[in-house]
């Protein structure tokens, strides 16, 4: 016989208790009397006859039943003494609990005893191939990153543990970071935990401590290693160089752990982690390709709002070449099927199949909450006996979160809503001082919660316990009313006020976000001073995001104080507004300074206005418009005392950079009077600014000896700068200076002095700017394998530094490749959608596309181009770093078109430049000689002799660059040229051409040199 009594069954010819289904451990004595309680349930069973029953031929004291009796009731979470098992003083016990008889199975049914829909692993055979096969590429030191994604629910975490478990039961060391949900979380939370989970083990913790003592930012993010005294090589407000120093630091301790024991590392949603533990995993990811490490990371795939940062570091994240993702997608009715299977222990009915399948659409959490509804309503006990239809289950998936909630009672569901205040995962001690109640109590809550599926055991720690799904930790808290949520927020930070004391910095993230959580009834002034301090330490290790962040906090907490403070706001807005850019936010930092510049206004504060408008401007748009920035500038400038130098300086370089654009000699008088002035108020930052700006103004072909003096003083004030970024870009635009002068040798030792520049900084950016230059040059040289894989590694590292221009000079770069290979399709694909922008080079390439157009066809529309090109002769087009590329680019498509009147133009104004090429700074996009573009013209002019004097020189020129692809070109034109006076040189020439452009690829030039040759 079965007796079922709420969510229990006793079987007792099976002689097992179970649970929803499940059997649950239980000693033979309590379950034999509650086995004999139950039989007897009419009736008051005596103590002497439950003692002779249970013992019979055996002395045993009162105490033994006793026992028996409070394991019996645990059992059964008779919990309320007396409830289920009713003690009847001096007589006996008794049931007293409602009770079904159901009649046992045949035993061919109950092949298998049922099982914990949470314990069973049905599916994802493909999945779990997959890494494996990754695991053991990882072992053998191919390391890779994984990224497992899918709806809430779907089994990402399910799939991640049951692969870690295989994973560390073949000697793989498995570390697990754990996401919180909820602000408040230290800076890199997530890799704090990978790293103390090293920190604990004996065989590497002297490694991470060797590591430490060499960098004070690990140090700082581990005060557990112990050590005290770490050098510190940059200041807490140079963003990249701080920012890069931590991920550095971690990534060596991880590598070199790696290198030891091959290592796993698992993320937990990925989509609650702060924004500097993403950026430090993609650092990471591009470290791993040689090393015995496997990332695993969950994501949720979800609604979020736009410019999240997971979406940005996921776009980097996929560029890599070992980044492979998992897309989970909920279970098919056979593997619905064959988890029932397991659950119930024999093979389910078709009807159950099916709806469970309908009702849940394979998605694994569902059907685990359903499985419990139907366990409860004893269904999966009998499912055989079901009449067709007859299954009901909630109409909507997520009504099963929402049911093991309402399941709670009243005090468990108090104590969830307290531990959804600490997190996903909380101890015991926390929940229950925030729900004030006993420990003991709480532990009987948290099994009630357990029972229902809402809480679990902590894997990790066995004081705490954690939601079993964020869902459910989301539901809860979403669930508080408004004023209890702000009362638990006040709890939580009181409590951890007290429980760490004078050594509260190690949870000072949190005491913020608590306070301001609880701003409607905490201390205003307590809440401004832990978010403050938060600051202090995201910006310190270069968290910058989360800096931001707390500056928001702050800036709440000074709403909330009386007497009003605009003081201590504007200081508050100054400081959030420089973590803004610093993180990257350009709207917010745009709209926090527009309310700091106000405020200073009004309270007549001149250098605070100064400090908000430099802020406001960026350095960093290679020369914007921007009438806002602009405006901000003049007026703090207006404002600002004589006496301020520094200020004054660093607000001449911006109104210079944004006058680059529209009155470029004006600008260079600005940035010459800014450089003045930052070299006599001895502040090198102020300086490498002016001196950035005064020799991006100076570019051009005009101004090429005053910018190399310039360059040399910008590397020298480097050296006392906490940044050499602008001296590494300044460099790396005198090298292109070199080889616009056709210098290459000059060229390559100032690219080696670049490297020497980068070794003492290493930072994603300035690699980039190499990256950048380094693509363009072997274009130049026609290496368009290296090119194409730099331009894809450069792309990736400029995606990492979030540069602006990164993808718009990967897209020019892969855009000569097509170029030069002939495909002009790919070239008009990639350049149409750039005309019309307001930034970047427009008359080089709307040039270029004229060019392309005229190339499949469109000579119409190339010749219109071309005529708003011309249609001020040539001299509107700035006269800046891109003005001799353009020139060239320009006459290229007058000669193709043949317009011998606007060739004499552009003769006249490229021709005091005939020893220089066309370059652009840093990209190259290298255009050729500036002879080549003026034997073109020549030719045009009817100059025959002058042309073929300048194809001569043109060759040797860029022969002496090893600028392969444009000598083939050259060899082309000079052999056409040549052919009416010398067929038998003319013909040498272009086989030549056909030659070298065929072996390069270049399709065009060599149909082109063939064609000339058959004629």
């Amino acid at each position: 016989m079965v007796h079922r009594f709420g969510e229990y069954e006793l079987d007792e010819a099976a002689g097992e208790l179970r649970l929803r289904g499940a059997a649950i451990e239980i000693q033979p004595k309590p379950l034999a009397l509650l086995a004999l309680l139950i039989r007897e349930r009419a009736r008051i069973v005596p103590t002497r006859e439950l003692l002779e029953t249970l013992w019979p031929d055996t002395n045993v004291t009162l105490a033994s039943l006793t026992r028996a009796v409070s394991h019996a009731r645990r059992a059964i979470g008779d919990t309320n003494r007396g409830a289920l098992i009713r003690s009847v003083s001096r007589r006996g016990y008794r049931f007293t609990g409602p009770l079904v008889e159901l009649a046992p199975l045949p035993p061919a049914a109950r092949a298998e005893p049922m099982r914990e829909p949470a314990r069973v692993f049905v599916g994802r055979e493909e999945e779990l191939l997959q890494l494996e096969r990754l695991l053991a590429d990882a072992v053998t030191g191919r390391g890779s990153l994984v990224v497992v994604s899918g709806p809430a629910g779907i089994g990402k975490t399910r799939l991640v543990e049951q692969f870690a478990a295989l994973a560390g039961a073949r000697g793989v060391r498995v570390l697990v970071g754990r996401n919180r949900v909820e602000e408040g979380v230290p800076p890199f939370w997530l890799w704090v935990q990978i790293l103390r989970q090293l920190a604990d083990a004996e065989d590497t913790r002297a490694l991470l401590r060797e590591v430490a003592q060499r960098s004070a930012e690990l140090a700082e993010l581990l005060p557990e290693l112990g050590v005290d005294e770490a050098p510190r090589t940059h200041r807490a407000s140079d963003s990249e160089r701080s920012r890069f120093l931590v991920f550095d630091a971690v990534s060596r301790g991880l590598l070199r752990a790696s290198r030891g024991r091959p290592l796993l590392i698992v993320l937990e949603d990925l989509q609650s982690a702060d924004p500097p533990s993403l950026r430090l995993l993609e650092h990471l990811a591009f470290e791993i390709g040689s090393e015995s490490l496997l990332i695993l990371a969950s994501v949720r795939d979800e609604f979020r709002e736009r410019a999240h940062p997971l979406d940005r570091s996921l776009g980097v994240l996929r560029q890599q070449e070992r980044t492979t993702e998992l897309g989970l997608r909920g279970f098919s009715r056979r593997e619905v099927g064959a988890l029932l299977a397991q659950v119930i222990g024999r093979p389910a009915p078709s009807d159950l199949t099916s709806e469970m399948f309908a009702r849940t659409e394979g998605v694994p959490l569902f059907l685990r909450e359903a499985l419990r509804l139907l366990a409860a309503r004893g269904v999966l006990s009998a499912p055989e006996r079901l009449p067709r239809g007859a299954i009901a289950l909630p109409g909507q998936a997520l009504d099963l979160i929402r049911r093991a909630l309402d399941a709670l009672s009243e005090p468990a569901s108090a104590l969830v809503a307290a531990a959804a205040v600490l997190g996903r995962e909380f101890t015991l001690a926390g929940a229950a001082e925030l729900a004030e109640l006993d420990r003991d109590e709480a532990l009987d809550l948290v099994d009630e919660a357990a029972r229902t599926g809402v809480l679990e055991a902590s894997p990790s720690d066995a004081a705490s316990w954690r939601f079993t799904h964020s869902l459910f930790r989301e539901a809860a808290y979403e669930r508080i009313a408004g004023g209890e949520r702000v009362r638990l927020h006040l709890r939580a930070a009181r409590r951890l006020e007290r429980e760490h004391g004078p050594a509260s910095d190690s949870v000072m993230a949190e005491l913020a976000h608590h306070h301001h959580r609880a701003l409607a009834l905490g201390d205003p002034k307590r809440a401004l001073e832990c978010a403050q301090r938060a600051a202090e330490q995201a910006a310190q290790l270069g968290a910058w995001e989360q800096a931001a962040q707390h500056h928001e906090q702050a800036a709440a907490a000074i709403s909330h104080a009386h007497p009003v403070q605009p003081e201590a706001r504007l200081e508050t807005l100054l400081s959030l507004g420089e973590a803004c850019r610093l993180s990257g936010d350009r709207t917010r930092r745009r709209e926090v300074l527009t309310e700091a510049m106000s405020l200073a206004r009004a309270l007549g504060r001149t250098d605070s206005l100064a400090r908000a408008a430099i802020t406001f401007s960026d350095l960093q748009d290679w020369g914007v418009r921007d009438d806002a920035a602009k405006s901000a500038v003049g007026e703090a400038l207006a404002a600002l005392a004589d006496s301020a130098a520094v200020e004054r300086a660093r607000l001449l370089t911006r109104l210079a950079y944004f006058e680059v654009r529209r009155a470029h000699d004006r600008a260079r008088e600005i940035g010459r009077e800014a450089v003045d002035m930052a070299r006599r108020a001895a502040d090198p930052e102020a300086l490498q600014d002016a001196l950035y700006v005064l020799h991006f103004a100076l570019g051009g072909p005009d101004h090429v000896l005053e910018r190399e003096i310039l360059v040399h003083e910008a590397v020298a004030v480097a050296a006392s700068s906490r940044s050499g970024d602008r001296a590494l870009i300044s460099v790396l635009d005198l090298a292109s200076d070199r080889l616009m002068l056709g210098d290459v040798a000059e060229a390559r030792r100032l690219r080696e002095r670049a490297d020497a520049i980068v070794r003492d900084w290493t930072a994603p950016a300035m690699r980039w700017n190499q990256g950048v230059y380094d693509t363009g040059t072997a274009l130049m040289e026609g290496r368009w394998d290296d090119a194409t894989a730099l331009a894809r590694d450069t792309l990736a590292l400029g995606s990492r530094a979030e540069h602006p221009y990164a993808r718009l000079v990967a897209n020019g770069h892969n855009m000569i490749v097509s170029w030069e290979q002939g495909d002009f399709g790919s070239v008009l694909a990639r350049l149409e959608r750039a005309i019309g922008a307001t930034e970047g080079p427009e008359h080089w390439v709307l040039a270029r596309v004229a060019r392309a157009r005229l190339a499949v066809g469109r000579a119409a529309e190339a010749r219109t181009l071309f005529e708003s090109l011309a249609s001020e002769s040539f001299v509107d087009v700035p006269r800046n770093l891109r003005w001799t590329a353009t020139m060239v680019e320009l006459s290229y498509l007058c000669a193709e078109l043949a317009d011998a009147a606007r060739a004499r133009p552009l003769y006249e104004l490229l021709a005091p430049f005939e020893h220089q090429h066309g370059v652009f700074p840093m990209a190259i996009c290298y255009g050729g000689p500036v002879r080549l573009a003026l034997a073109r013209l020549c030719e045009l002019l009817e100059r025959r002799d002058d042309a073929l004097a300048l194809y001569e020189e043109a060759r040797v020129s860029a022969a002496a660059l090893g600028a392969r692809p444009t000598e083939a070109r050259i060899a082309l034109h000079h052999g056409q040229c040549l052919a009416p006076r010398d067929k038998r040189r003319a013909r040498a020439l272009l086989e030549d051409s056909a030659r070298m452009s065929e072996a390069l690829g270049m399709a065009a030039v060599t149909a082109a040199a063939r064609a000339t040759l058959a004629s």
